[in-house]
C-alpha cells in the first residue's frame, strides 16, 4: 500500500512517513493540520497544544 502526501505528488510506504514528511516539508502540523510559515512556529504550536 502506497501513502501520498496531500500537498504534493510525494509518495510512502507508511503513513508515519508521510506525517514526517509534511510537518519537514510542508510545516504542517500532522495532528490538527494547522500550517505554519516556519518551523519554528510549528515546533512551538505542537510542543504547546499537542
Amino acid at each position: 500500500m502506497s501513502y501520498s502526501c496531500t500537498h504534493c505528488d510525494a509518495q510512502f510506504q507508511s503513513a508515519a512517513s508521510v506525517s514526517q514528511h509534511v510537518g519537514l516539508h510542508h510545516n504542517t502540523c500532522a495532528a490538527c493540520d494547522e500550517q505554519f510559515d516556519e518551523t519554528d512556529a510549528l515546533r512551538e504550536h505542537i510542543h504547546e497544544s499537542h
